[in-house]
């Protein structure tokens, strides 16, 4: 969606805003468990780090009106070979499958939709990856001054 005017594309598709959800964790955001299953019709996810994703967000005002969900379980990732902010914080596929599984009440279909995901990583760890530290790990551990960082 980078580069193109969000506006067009609504208009040209004739979506109905009320219809779709904007991901987002916000005061005024419901949890994903809260929402009455077929309610929204699309999820909008952006995709992108918290930086970019914060950008898109800001200089679009047809996003900031769309109504917000958000995760609140406390998931751990299954990333394991990408640094995360916090151990809690979830790829956006991860994020995705959560959200629907959750506003559409399908139990399993997150891990399904995750599958791919695991089989990857595992895959990874077979031919020499490791797994990372958190951003707070990583912090904490040049705090204590490990040599690994020095």
């Amino acid at each position: 969606m980078h580069g193109t005017r969000w506006e067009k594309i609504q208009e040209s598709r004739g979506d109905n805003i009320s219809a779709n959800s904007f991901t987002l964790s916000c005061k005024d955001a419901i949890d994903c468990s809260q929402v009455i299953p077929g309610a929204y019709k699309q999820l909008i996810c952006l995709d992108g780090t918290w930086p970019q994703a914060r950008i898109l967000y800001q200089r679009n005002p047809l996003l900031q009106n769309l109504p917000k969900v958000m995760l609140t379980s406390g998931r751990k990732s299954v990333y394991l070979i990408h640094t995360q902010p916090t151990v809690y914080h979830l790829s956006t596929l991860e994020s995705v499958a959560r959200a629907i599984q959750e506003m559409e009440k399908l139990e399993g279909l997150e891990e399904k939709l995750i599958a791919p995901l695991k089989e990857m990583v595992r895959t990874q760890f077979r031919f020499g990856a490791c797994a990372h530290d958190t951003q707070e790990e990583a912090k904490a551990i040049r705090k204590k001054g490990d040599k690994k960082w020095l």
